[in-house]
């Protein structure tokens, strides 16, 4: 397996098989996915995507930092979940952030993923809240 940047656009099949397969492809393209400081990443198998981050220099005002960054659209293919895919997606990213002299990374992160954050260093800030359509969500946050 190999982590690479990739376009934000190769990231959109994957973030909508995984995360919005309700939703219409063009939903997958995020505001900020193509603001000249956001990167994106992608995880190879082979030739074959299996995981997706996408990163943006976008500040959250409940969170302490003067550099914060936010990890959105982290989603994996099933078939590979808990081979550490996700983890090697998140590391080089932690890497190139910590680079970047980024003090703060946060997330809206599913109930289902908060596990999978907690395990690389990130804690739970406020309460539950939904998010229309996809369901609910905490904001979690960590040092690169």
């Amino acid at each position: 397996m190999i982590v690479r940047y990739v376009k934000a656009r190769d990231t959109w099949p994957l973030r909508h098989q995984v995360l919005r397969p309700h939703q219409a492809l063009e939903d997958c393209d995020y505001p900020n996915d193509r603001n000249p400081e956001s990167f994106h990443l992608g995880a190879f198998e082979k030739d074959r995507l299996i995981a997706v981050g996408s990163f943006y220099k976008e500040g959250n005002a409940l969170l302490p930092g003067w550099s914060q960054w936010r990890l959105r659209g982290m989603a994996v293919v099933p078939e590979f979940r808990s081979r550490k895919v996700g983890s090697a997606l998140l590391t080089f990213a932690l890497d190139q952030l910590q680079a970047k002299g980024v003090d703060l990374l946060w997330c809206h992160a599913r109930e289902t993923a908060q596990r999978f954050y907690r395990m690389h260093g990130f804690v739970t800030h406020g309460a539950r809240f939904p998010i229309e359509g996809i369901g609910d969500h905490f904001v979690m946050h960590r040092k690169p």
